[in-house]
């Protein structure tokens, strides 16, 4: 998910490069094989860095740079290599770029399309080179690390040959688990959206256009104006239920009622390609009440009072009771958005929760408290802390996982030298002389 999350991020930061470059004299400052490297390209990164808070100076500038020689050679290397991607791949990653922002940052097409003044086709139409070469650049970089393995041996002689002196100094941190529980419409509710959308499924059997009533009746804001157009999907990218229903559909035909914790579907294939699917759905979702939110909270109080009295360990009541699928399958664990792992500084954790746990010490179990889902609904959960560490300076038997990180990490490195050192004297490269000073460029220059 972490990952899924930094790649979709790559949609807004280029909309703001556009945005940026409009406003900048341009010229050429970097030439990998066939790809050139803009100075807008650095300058609008820098703002955006600005923006959040950092600092900005020549090293920043040399850093950002350097990552683009390095994208524009991953590509290269892509096309000497002959790495293909797909256009009906471009075209799938650009749906769920553009599902994720409505979802996530604008809550429907309507406000993403006025917010940058364009509609959703001229934004793909205007990403989808930048989007299929980041694709191609990304399965380039998979080729020179897939094979690389950290094994215990590595950690212990990585962590021995760090200098005493020289050990990194960690932040106090915590690690958090949750059970989790969400507000169900009742039985009235489901029967009533169940009937509704059965009724819509025999309209468009009589002959009314799918598209047309999915842009009247359907409740996916992602995709409601574009008439239920989900673009081309592969497997794994929606939930298990759909993925099931859409993936055993012939070409032009509709899916029996389906639900997933969304709600009720019909779906309608459009097109097969190989192992994708271009499908369209109409959603009707059961409304939840505040009756039903009484509900959810009162039954994780008793599942509290469970663990409480011992009937069930923390561990086992998260597996038997908790509705989140990504934490319960961690065992509870949190994972920290920013760095893939399940450890937090105390100024990593969002607001909210960090208020929920202001009076808690390891072990002990939080009152149930609200939050709101990625979706935007409304949720109970309940905390514990699993771990708390004090400042300290690095150890192999304390921090094992990051030291194994950072291992992986360091071979990592070891190995894309290696690869430009060996490639690049097959590839044209040119640096403007106003970087060529950076430490960070010279391994780009051709005699170093």
């Amino acid at each position: 998910m972490y990952k899924i999350v930094a790649i979709l991020t790559g949609l807004f930061l280029m909309i703001h490069s556009l945005a940026q470059q409009q406003m900048m004299v341009d010229k050429i400052i970097g030439v990998v094989g066939d790809n050139i490297i803009l100075l807008s390209d650095i300058e609008s990164q820098l703002q955006q860095a600005k923006s959040q808070g950092e600092n900005i100076n020549d090293d920043l500038k040399c850093a950002i740079f350097d990552q683009a020689l390095l994208e524009k050679f991953f590509l290269a290397q892509a096309q000497l290599d002959s790495v293909y991607v797909g256009e009906d791949e471009v075209e799938a990653e650009l749906d769920k770029r553009i599902r994720y922002y409505i979802s996530n940052s604008f809550g429907s097409q309507e406000k993403l399309e006025e917010f940058y003044g364009k509609s959703i086709e001229d934004l793909k139409t205007d990403f989808r080179k930048d989007v299929k070469n980041q694709m191609l650049a990304e399965k380039m970089q998979g080729k020179i690390y897939g094979s690389i393995k950290t094994t215990p041996a590595d950690v212990k002689q990585f962590f021995e040959a760090i200098p005493k002196d020289s050990l990194p100094y960690f932040n106090a941190e915590i690690e958090l688990s949750q059970i989790v529980v969400y507000p169900k419409a009742s039985q009235e509710a489901r029967d009533y959206a169940l009937m509704k959308i059965k009724k819509i499924k025999q309209e468009i059997i009589n002959g009314t256009d799918f598209g047309a009533k999915a842009q009247l009746v359907s409740e996916d804001p992602g995709s409601k104006k574009e008439g239920g157009d989900l673009g081309f999907i592969t497997r794994g990218q929606m939930v298990s239920e759909f993925e099931a229903a859409a993936f055993r559909l012939e070409e032009g035909q509709v899916s029996d009622v389906i639900e997933t914790k969304y709600g009720y579907h019909v779906i309608q294939c459009l097109e097969k390609k190989g192992e994708r699917i271009h499908v369209r759905h109409i959603l009707i979702t059961s409304p939840v009440t505040s009756f039903d939110e009484v509900t959810a909270k009162t039954y994780l109080d008793s599942v509290r009072t469970l663990i409480s009295t011992d009937v069930f360990t923390f561990t086992n009541a998260v597996k038997e009771f908790s509705e989140d699928e990504q934490s319960k399958s961690n065992n509870g664990s949190l994972i920290n958005p920013q760095t893939g792992n399940s450890y937090f500084e105390m100024n990593q954790i969002d607001g909210s929760l960090l208020f929920t746990i202001s009076d808690l010490k390891k072990g002990q179990l939080s009152q149930t408290s609200t939050f709101t889902t990625e979706e935007g609904k409304k949720a109970f959960r309940m905390i514990m802390i699993k771990s708390e560490t004090d400042a300290h300076q690095a150890s192999l038997k304390n921090d094992y996982s990051k030291i194994s990180a950072a291992t992986r990490q360091a071979k990592q490195q070891e190995a894309l030298v290696k690869w430009i050192k060996d490639k690049k004297g097959d590839t044209y490269i040119l640096i403007d002389e106003s970087f060529q000073s950076c430490d960070n460029v010279q391994k780009w220059i051709k005699d170093k």
